[in-house]
Parts: C-alpha cells; sequence; structure tokens
C-alpha cells in the first residue's frame, strides 16, 4: 500500500491513510461496543434468570402446561419441566421431534431451596435453534404438581446477541458517519490546498522556464500563502538579476561595437577628407565653394561621430570639462545644416545661466545631445530644444518633436541595445544616450502627449 501512496497525488496520500485509520478506528469501537454489549446482554439475562428462579422456587402453584405458556410469554423465555426420572413433563418449545437435553440440566442438584443452581448457562441446540439454558429445582411437593421436580429456563441466543448488535450499532453508525463528513469536509480543504500547490507548480515553471514574471495572488495567510510570496520575491529578484545581467552584456558589447564603428568611420571619413584637401590643392586660387562646402561637411561628419560614439569609448579616455552653454552651442551649430537639408523647423531655447555650469564630460554630453536633436530631426518636421537650470543645478535638456512617436511594441525597451524602429537603425542611440546619462548621476525618460514626443535628460553639474 504504502508504494502505491508514493505514486499518487498529495490528496491520495492524505485521504487514503487518514480514512483508513478512521474506518479501523470505528471498527474497533464497535468490536468493543459488541463485545460489551454482549457481555451486558449476558449478565442482565443471569439477573433475570436469578428473578424467575427467586419467584417460582418459593411459589405454591402448579406448573401446568397452560401456567408454562403463560410465564413464557411474561418473561420473553421457554419452559421446561423434568420429573425426578429426567423425563420432560412439558414445554413451551413446539417440537415434533423429542430433543434431549444434558444432564446438569435433567439431574436434580440437591442444593437447599433458595442457593443458586446453574448460575452460568448451558448451550442447548433445540431444532436447529440454539439457546442459553438454565435449571433449578422445585422442592415444593403439592397435589398436580408433584412431578416436576426441576425447571429449566430456555433464553433464545438470537435475542441475546440482538441486544450486543444494538450495542455496537449505534457507535459504528455514527462512526461511519463521523468518516462520512471528516473526509467530505477534508477532501474540500485538501482539494483547495492542492490547487494552491498547483499553481505555486505552474509558477515555478515559468520562472524556470525563464519568465519571471509572477502571476500568483495567493492571499493565505498560511505557510502556501508565505510559500507564494517566497517564490514573487524570489521572481522579482531573479528578473531583476537577469535584467542586471543583460545589460552588463549589452554595454559590453556597445562598448565593443562602438569602437569598431568609430575606427571604421574614422578611417572612412579622414579618407575622404584627404582626398578632397588634395583636389583643393589643385587650385592656385581660393578653391570652388562646392569644394569648401564639401569639406566642411566632412568636418561636421567627423565631429559628430566623433561626438555620437564618445560614450561608447569613454572607458579610454578621460573626463573633459566643458561649459553648459558651450556644448549646446556646438551641438546647435553643428546641426544646423543637417536640419536644413532636413527641411526642418528647430528652435533652440537655451537658460542663460547655462553659461555659469559646467559638465564634468562635454564631449559625452553633447553626443547624448546630439543624438536625440538627430532622432527628433529625423522623425518629425519640427523640433523644440529647450535647456535649463534647475533648483538643483542640474541641467533638464527636453527635445520635443511633431513625429509619429515611437511604436507599442518596443517602447518599454526603447532604452535597450539593438532595439529600433527604423529600417536602416542598429537601436544603438538611445542606449548611449542612457549611458552618457547615468554616468552623469543624472537620467533620460521619454514621454507622449498632445501628438508630440518628449525626451527628457537630466544631468548633474558643476558650478564654476
Amino acid at each position: 500500500m504504502f508504494d502505491v501512496l508514493k505514486t499518487q497525488s498529495l490528496a491520495t496520500r492524505i485521504l487514503v491513510p487518514l480514512v483508513l485509520s478512521a474506518a479501523l478506528a470505528a471498527m474497533v469501537v464497535a468490536w468493543t461496543s459488541w463485545t460489551l454489549g454482549n457481555r451486558w446482554a449476558k449478565n442482565e439475562m443471569r439477573d433475570r434468570y436469578v428473578a424467575i428462579q427467586s419467584a417460582i422456587q418459593s411459589s405454591t402453584f402448579p406448573l401446568t402446561p397452560p401456567v408454562l405458556e403463560s410465564l413464557s410469554k411474561l418473561t420473553g423465555t421457554h419452559w421446561i419441566t423434568v420429573a425426578a426420572s429426567s423425563e420432560i413433563i412439558a414445554t413451551t418449545i413446539s417440537s415434533e421431534q423429542t430433543f434431549s437435553m444434558p444432564d446438569a440440566l435433567t439431574t436434580r442438584s440437591g442444593r437447599p431451596t433458595g442457593e443458586a443452581d446453574l448460575v452460568e448457562p448451558i448451550t442447548l441446540m433445540v431444532q436447529s435453534k440454539e439457546y442459553y439454558a438454565f435449571a433449578f429445582d422445585r422442592h415444593l411437593v403439592m397435589a398436580g404438581d408433584n412431578q416436576a421436580s426441576r425447571v429449566v429456563v430456555l433464553f433464545a441466543k438470537e435475542n441475546v446477541d440482538a441486544v450486543a448488535r444494538r450495542a455496537a450499532l449505534l457507535p459504528l453508525l455514527t462512526g461511519l458517519s463521523t468518516i462520512a463528513v471528516v473526509t467530505t469536509l477534508l477532501f474540500f480543504v485538501v482539494s483547495r490546498m492542492i490547487g494552491r500547490l498547483r499553481r505555486l507548480e505552474t509558477q515555478v515553471h515559468r520562472i524556470a522556464a525563464g519568465r519571471f514574471k509572477s502571476e500568483l495572488t495567493d492571499d493565505g495567510c498560511d505557510e502556501i500563502g508565505r510559500l507564494a510570496d517566497a517564490i514573487n520575491t524570489m521572481a522579482l529578484q531573479l528578473s531583476e538579476l537577469w535584467r542586471r545581467v543583460n545589460e552588463q552584456q549589452s554595454a559590453k558589447l556597445l562598448h565593443q561595437i562602438s569602437g569598431g564603428m568609430a575606427h571604421q568611420l574614422r578611417n572612412t571619413l579622414t579618407g575622404a577628407k584627404l582626398a578632397m584637401e588634395l583636389h583643393q590643392g589643385k587650385f592656385k586660387d581660393d578653391p570652388p565653394e562646392e569644394v569648401r562646402v564639401a569639406l566642411r561637411q566632412l568636418e561636421i561628419a567627423e565631429d559628430y561621430v566623433g561626438r555620437l560614439l564618445a560614450v561608447g569609448s569613454k572607458d579610454s579616455r578621460g573626463d573633459r570639462p566643458q561649459v553648459v552653454a558651450e556644448c549646446l552651442e556646438d551641438v546647435r551649430s553643428t546641426h544646423e545644416p543637417i536640419a536644413r537639408h532636413l527641411r526642418v523647423v528647430a528652435n533652440w531655447t537655451v537658460d542663460p545661466a547655462a553659461a555659469s555650469v559646467m559638465i564634468k564630460d562635454g564631449p559625452a554630453f553633447s553626443a547624448a545631445v546630439s543624438n536625440l536633436v538627430l532622432n527628433a530631426m529625423q522623425a518629425g518636421d519640427h523640433v523644440e530644444v529647450t535647456a535649463r537650470i534647475d533648483q538643483q543645478n542640474r541641467c533638464v535638456v527636453c527635445v520635443t518633436d511633431n513625429g509619429p512617436g515611437i511604436d507599442d511594441e518596443i517602447a518599454d525597451a526603447v532604452f535597450d541595445p539593438f532595439v529600433t524602429s527604423k529600417p536602416e537603425g542598429l537601436g544603438l542611440g538611445l542606449p548611449l544616450v542612457k549611458r552618457a546619462a547615468e554616468d552623469f548621476g543624472g537620467s533620460v525618460s521619454w514621454r507622449r502627449s498632445s501628438n508630440q514626443t518628449t525626451f527628457e535628460l537630466v544631468v548633474e553639474t558643476i558650478i564654476q
């Protein structure tokens, strides 16, 4: 049985032993009640016999067949009178066949009148029916009754057993009904507990599969409820740990990619610039306007790439403090040709206080702002850039555009590496902005309102 229970559910392993134990206890109680009931029935039978013996031995009426029938109906027993010759004189048992009785029932004991005789019954079988038989001597010798020298009183064994069964039936029924009620309630309670455990099991499997978002809503205050809280806490901690690991891996990959891009882009721009300078040298006088514009655009592009990737390669260079207003003016002047080319209206509003505070790394700050402004120009045709210094001497830069906004599919992961909705994009710009903001002890966020998208960059500044 125990091997079977090992393969069953928790409900079966709980209910089966309890039900079996309760059933065994009910049977033990029933057997004990039957034993005690049988003993009580036999004691009652002996008491009745002693009362009958006392009454009949001292009586003077003759024990004729009609009298025996009356006594049988009155006492619920059968009577047999035996002569001195051990022959049966009369009986209340209707029998077509004769039956024999043991000598202890038919032979006179010779005891004085009133002294107990055959207190322990003798089992007697009459017509396949079992009786408990008691016998006593009758010493009165009267006319018409002088032949009945011994009286035998028979108690039907089935009546005695019926009393014992009735004594055992009530506790048995009580035990079985109690088992039924308790089993039903216990099954209900265990089913609910099993359901809660199954939900915990499902959540653990989800966590093991890498889905750390907790979906447990167990409000219980017991051990299972506390286990659910522990699983929820574990899921949150694993989710945070997984996020940090991904950020670290993404940061490493971002640094490697940005370094490679910086190297390749600088080589390409340097080669193009050298080619243009060589071409410019062919002119003895001033070179044509087209050559000067091309050189200027190459210089702007080279400077822009340097600023854009400064964050990615920051670990290899030291901090270069710079005035915030100078950084913003540098970004504005660099992006003016781009705005004209894209036919974008770009309005700049810079707090005068920006001229009195510095940023610990000017190129990194310029690269972050440049990235936000360039994204806004690519998204809409009207861009508003505002920069202010708040009461905590932090620089707050807001870049707003009237473009369509960010896709809902990437809204929650817009600052993660390689997440982009642009077919030609790599998804590296905003992660660089986020890293720069964190390096400056600040933050970057975005919001969408009134059909406009605003990115807000907050950085810590240094008072001159």
